[in-house]
């Protein structure tokens, strides 16, 4: 099982992407936003980040609307339930490989091409996305999800996160590029022929641990999960956030202090995170971003205080850190959030 309600917060590229499109295809883009419980003040607010939550509500409102998984993004119609179909026909499969191979076959079945390909190397297993183009997928809407799409239920079925060696993008570094370290842990290329992830070949012949049952429970959680990186209770992933978020006033917690409450040797921590894709000070950085946002935002808190609830001492390294987070200090994040407010 995974933990609910750690999902964070989404950059403002994703919801203002999807509001266009929505509007674009014949959609109601303003009553959707209203039936996410997001305001229109935000969108094309690059400096403002929205909760994962409404982005997830948000994109389950167009997709059902719409009717149609892709919103047109994709070369060939990708009805509603689709996603869900492809589930109902892999999730008895004895292992991984299976899994995907069958899943692969229905996605190429249904579009009348190899949308979906899994190049399987000793080393490395890589599956690509084939035929979504720039040209048409101008924002990345549907590249993005389809590799969440395909990475996360890989994920889920072998309940454990599966590590990406590497993920291929077939354009240039978006702005957005940042959030990549968390939607896409591991290495990024760019202005590739491929859009794809690759991950150890050993985890193939993992045994799927899921079943129709718990596929009805993934399936209504989507897209909300595809957001998240799949953890299973046990992972110490999850386990290092958990300790992290209970500790995040005191700025001097150390990996050397989470592995003592874990019961781990420092390095049996370090070497599990990153068979998970993760880091200490990427998990680290995560639960500090989205606490100083909430309170920046939430809160009339002096920057000062800000700094000191997320653990430091000083105002001026935390705004250092904060910029390197969103690219803005404490200070401008909260003005141009209470200026859209306002406006």
């Amino acid at each position: 099982m995974h933990n609910k309600g750690e999902y964070g917060t989404a950059c403002n590229h994703y919801i203002s992407a999807l509001y266009h499109l929505a509007n674009k295809i014949g959609l109601d883009g303003d009553g959707l936003l209203t039936s996410a419980n997001i305001a229109k003040e935000v969108i094309d607010k690059p400096d403002t980040r929205v909760k994962t939550e409404y982005l997830s509500a948000f994109q389950k409102a167009c997709w059902d609307n719409s009717q149609e998984e892709s919103m047109g993004l994709s070369p060939a119609r990708l009805e509603l339930g689709t996603y869900y179909m492809m589930g109902k026909l892999t999730v008895n499969q004895p292992t991984l490989q299976k899994a995907l191979e069958l899943g692969a076959r229905f996605y190429n079945l249904v579009t009348r091409f190899e949308f979906i390909s899994l190049d399987i190397r000793p080393e490395n297993t890589m599956l690509s996305v084939n035929r979504v183009t720039p040209a048409v997928d101008s924002g990345h809407l549907f590249a993005e999800i389809c590799l969440l799409a395909w990475h996360r239920y890989a994920s889920w079925l072998i309940a454990d996160s599966l590590p990406l060696t590497e993920t291929c993008f077939n354009y240039p570094s978006p702005q957005h590029a940042r959030e990549y370290s968390y939607l896409f842990p591991g290495r990024h290329k760019f202005d590739c022929s491929t859009l794809s992830i690759a991950f150890p070949t050993q985890y193939l012949s993992r045994p799927v641990k899921q079943n129709e049952g718990s596929l009805k429970s993934f399936m209504h959680h989507c897209p909300l999960e595809l957001f998240r990186q799949y953890k299973a209770d046990y992972s110490v992933s999850a386990q290092v956030k958990r300790i992290l978020k209970s500790t995040i006033s005191n700025g001097n917690t150390s990996i050397e202090d989470v592995a003592k409450q874990l019961y781990m040797t420092t390095r049996t921590v370090m070497r599990r995170l990153k068979d998970e894709g993760a880091s200490f000070q990427e998990i680290k950085d995560i639960v500090r971003r989205d606490k100083s946002t909430s309170l920046l935002t939430l809160y009339s808190l002096p920057i000062k205080e800000v700094a000191e609830k997320v653990g430091f001492s000083d105002p001026a390294v935390f705004t250092r850190a904060f910029r390197g987070w969103t690219g803005l200090s404490p200070r401008q994040y909260r003005d141009n959030f209470n200026r859209n407010l306002d406006e």
